[in-house]
């Protein structure tokens, strides 16, 4: 049972790393806002029959609809980003730098807004330990190899994309931070369907009349993606990851994480063609090994 767990968990990681090449193949096909909401329709859609198969109720109570209509608006703003980023920025550098430097800065995050502490070496509690401090500056030290900052301009750092996903990694950790805190009263995946809704809803003033621009359905290669980015990555790999987590642990689950930032930059060379730079992989291994070092205090 854990081996087939586990083997589900490497499935979805996978199909999350390949989300980057994804969106990259359809972000000139239409406006970000316009991708962005069909993506949320397919997603809503595929996750509502689950809602049901599961035994769980789509009506919850309004403290749990506010926390979905916060979380929903983080994560259209994430993923509007992200499209916007991907128009001019490399798929596979984008899968490295997101999935890296998010959780750095979802922990500092934490240890700021909800005051969380460790027991240093003298045994009292403190925000950050010296190895927190080790961990989060190595994360600061891949970010700015990540970004090359010593040669990009300002103009530079927009066209290449790099500035869209740094802010992404920063909105996810608030993502993350709010779906940690509504998911305690409520069942990952209505979560997850009301914060799609919610986002279809958001961006519907932004489509307005553009909707009448989006492909026609012959586009097989547009429609194709949004299915993938909506029901595949979104829905199924995210309910095999959750479902994870409760039969494996958190830890155990999460740890499996590491796949994504290697496979995306694999799977967007291999599809994309896209050049597989030194500075990628030494930044992505230092903010994993920044990553290593933080789930290490945490799990303290």
């Amino acid at each position: 049972m854990r081996l087939r767990h586990e083997i589900f968990l490497i499935v979805a990681m996978v199909i999350w790393s390949g989300s980057w090449t994804s969106g990259k193949l359809i972000a000139n096909s239409a406006g970000a806002e316009l991708t962005l909401f069909w993506r949320c329709v397919f997603s809503s859609i595929a996750l509502a029959p689950l809602v049901y198969f599961t035994g769980e109720k789509f009506v919850i109570a309004p403290r749990q609809l506010a926390w979905a209509a916060l979380g929903g608006g983080i994560l259209t703003v994430y993923s509007f980003l992200f499209f916007v980023g991907l128009k001019t920025g490399y798929a596979g550098a984008a899968g490295v730098l997101v999935t890296s430097m998010n959780p750095i800065f979802t922990y500092f995050l934490t240890r700021v807004i909800f005051k969380q502490r460790t027991k240093n070496a003298s045994g009292h509690g403190a925000t950050f330990t010296g190895r927190d401090v080790l961990g989060l500056a190595l994360g600061l030290g891949g970010g700015v190899v990540l970004l090359e900052v010593w040669h990009l301009s300002h103009d530079q750092l927009l066209i290449g994309g790099n500035l869209f996903f740094l802010v992404c990694a920063l909105i996810y950790a608030f993502v993350t931070i709010t779906t940690n805190a509504a998911t305690k009263t409520v069942s990952i995946i209505v979560y997850s369907f009301y914060i799609n809704a919610f986002g279809a809803l958001y961006l519907l003033p932004f489509v307005g009349r553009s909707i009448l621009t989006t492909p026609d359905l012959s586009d097989t290669g547009y429609w194709f993606n949004i299915f993938y980015l909506g029901v595949i990555s979104n829905a199924f790999a995210t309910t095999v990851y959750f479902t994870a987590v409760a039969k494996l642990g958190s830890a155990r689950a999460s740890s499996y994480i590491f796949i994504v930032p290697a496979t995306a930059l694999a799977i967007a060379a291999w599809y994309l063609g896209e050049p597989v730079k030194t500075t990628t992989v030494l930044g992505g291994l230092i903010a994993l090994i920044a990553v290593m070092l933080l789930r290490k205090a945490a799990l303290k």
